[in-house]
């Protein structure tokens, strides 16, 4: 089992890569099982523990002598996306700042995901604030970008430090860029608010979309 164990770990997830104790099923052993497995190789040193249920390999060597998790790694993974899938996006100031609208740091993450089932509540996730909330829309590879701009429509005037006229086309140049169309649009509208259609008609914004 160990053997097994060790193997499967490296070929799947490599060094420096979180490793969710949930996610681990292994052909031809028990949940139980892996679990001891799990503990046996951490006690060798070959697995790191990092938080409540969530392990990495670490690489020997380097200079403080083993190497340490990035805990965004931790907090895209577990709420963002896998190798496979998205099942979650990053929302608020921290996406504000990614499209050069503020300079400001959130001092915590905002996340809107699949995988949580509340309308908001604040996590830890190693010394990182995390704060998760269900999407209204079933999150996708499709219509994940689209729904994080519908976030950020209503969240940009909030935040920007920019002038409404260079915060719209910010926004515009950005929808241009993601060469959204009429029909993404289309399959997520039931979740859009008044506030955020409002805004996608005053900025000039659902003209953006092609068809």
């Amino acid at each position: 089992g160990r053997i097994m164990l060790k193997s499967y770990l490296l070929e799947n997830y490599g060094y420096n890569e979180p490793i969710f104790l949930n996610d681990l099923k292994i052909e031809g052993l028990s949940e139980n099982a892996v679990r001891q497995s799990v503990k046996r190789l951490v006690a060798k040193g070959f697995l790191e523990r990092y938080d409540n249920g969530i392990y990495y390999i670490p690489k020997a060597g380097g200079l403080l002598g083993k190497s340490y998790l990035d805990p965004l790694l931790v907090i895209m993974r577990k709420y963002v996306r896998n190798k496979y899938e998205t099942y979650g996006y990053i929302t608020g100031l921290s996406f504000v700042n990614q499209l050069g609208l503020t300079t400001q740091m959130p001092a915590v993450i905002e996340i809107v995901t699949n995988t949580e089932a509340t309308n908001g509540r604040t996590v830890m996730v190693g010394s990182q604030k995390v704060r998760i909330k269900k999407s209204a829309v079933p999150v996708s590879n499709n219509n994940v970008e689209l729904l994080q701009l519908l976030d950020c429509i209503v969240q940009a005037e909030k935040y920007t430090e920019l002038s409404l006229k260079e915060t719209v086309d910010t926004m515009l140049s950005y929808v241009r860029q993601k060469r959204f169309t009429k029909e993404q649009l289309s399959e997520v509208s039931y979740a859009i608010n008044g506030a955020t259609a409002k805004k996608l008609i005053e900025w000039g914004i659902i003209y953006e979309f092609r068809s």
